[in-house]
């Protein structure tokens, strides 16, 4: 069940919503990528109707690979002040970030801030300053195939992978707080046992499959060649997609968990996040309009209702009383 809240009064409600000024942030794609997707879709449907198999892992190395960064380098001196250690991961070295207490697991309870598909380290810099302010120490990092981490191709159980590294190397996390598909790799490493007390989840996609759907409609690709897509990326990791599925995983869910999601976000549709704060158990829901899929992560109403519910210090991190009935209604 789930509990929507208000960010000002942290009084449960039937919908919940934090109105800004300014509209999404995600932008209409420009001329010249769109064009660049319509070749590689003519591309997908000449192969699919030749070799439907070689399109299939053609679409694979697409769907795996992330996109190249549209942030400026200079992001990286927002992190000037943490200190940076290297964590091997499957071969491939996952570039990190701490604040707080030096050294390990013996200094105190930490939160890792882990972001999403085709993001960096640098994107969850405001939540810094509200943990370290509680006396908790910060960690980020860039995911496999990201930033300054190695790597070509990634995908979720591979951030859901490095996320658990990274936590037990650096010892002593008890809170996440992830935006898109690092929520989603977040709250696919507690199911499988990673001993998390609080997560913040922000904008994350539910249903893996609604979302290879998209990005097969946005390259004009054939379902012959994504249902091969999906075949070989399940084959590359042992796990079907299925078992990722939030349903799938929410009997397993057992840390606190407050979703944020923007009703404008139109690249992870804000109804993904309520499915997960419907079907994670005793989970909360915060609606915010104005923010869309990226300005979500640079908003002070945000990183405080984050870090309130991290730290305990607001009524949202209590247990809802009375119970709703399951699935609580969302308006």
């Amino acid at each position: 069940m789930h509990r929507s809240m208000t960010i000002a009064h942290y009084t449960p409600e039937n919908s919940t919503n934090v109105r800004f000024k300014s509209g999404s942030a995600a932008h209409p794609p420009r001329l010249a990528l769109r064009a660049g997707a319509v070749l590689r879709g003519l591309g997908l449907r000449a192969s699919a109707a030749l070799l439907p198999e070689l399109a299939g892992l053609w679409a694979e190395r697409l769907f795996l690979t992330p996109p190249t960064p549209a942030y400026p380098e200079s992001d990286y001196f927002d992190l000037i002040d943490a200190r940076h250690r290297m964590l091997p991961y499957k071969g491939r070295l996952i570039s990190t970030w701490s604040w707080g207490a030096r050294g390990l697991a013996d200094d105190g309870p930490a939160v890792l801030l882990a972001h999403g598909w085709g993001g960096n380290a640098a994107q969850l810099r405001g939540f810094v300053h509200h943990l370290a302010a509680a006396g908790l120490r910060v960690i980020a990092y860039d995911q496999p195939a990201h930033g300054l981490s190695e790597g070509r191709l990634t995908g979720l159980p591979d951030f859901a992978g490095a996320l658990r590294t990274v936590a037990l190397q650096h010892g002593g996390v008890r809170a996440v707080i992830g935006h898109s598909l690092g929520a989603t790799a977040a709250a696919l490493a507690i199911a499988r046992g990673l001993p998390i007390e609080r997560i913040v989840l922000l904008s994350p996609p539910a249903d893996l499959v609604a979302y290879s759907r998209r990005f097969a409609r946005w390259h004009h690709m054939p379902e012959r060649v994504r249902s091969a897509m999906q075949a070989a990326i399940e084959e590359r990791y042992g796990v079907r997609w299925s078992e990722l599925d939030v349903a799938r995983l929410a009997p397993r869910l057992r840390a606190q968990a407050l979703v944020i999601h923007d009703r404008a976000d139109r690249v992870v549709p804000w109804k993904q996040g309520a499915k997960f704060a419907r079907l994670w158990p005793q989970a909360r829901l915060m609606s915010t309009e104005g923010l869309g899929h990226g300005r979500i992560l640079q908003t002070a109403q945000v990183w405080q209702a984050a870090a309130d519910f991290i730290t305990g210090r607001s009524r949202v991190a209590e247990a809802p009383h009375p119970a709703l009935p399951h699935p609580a209604p969302l308006y």
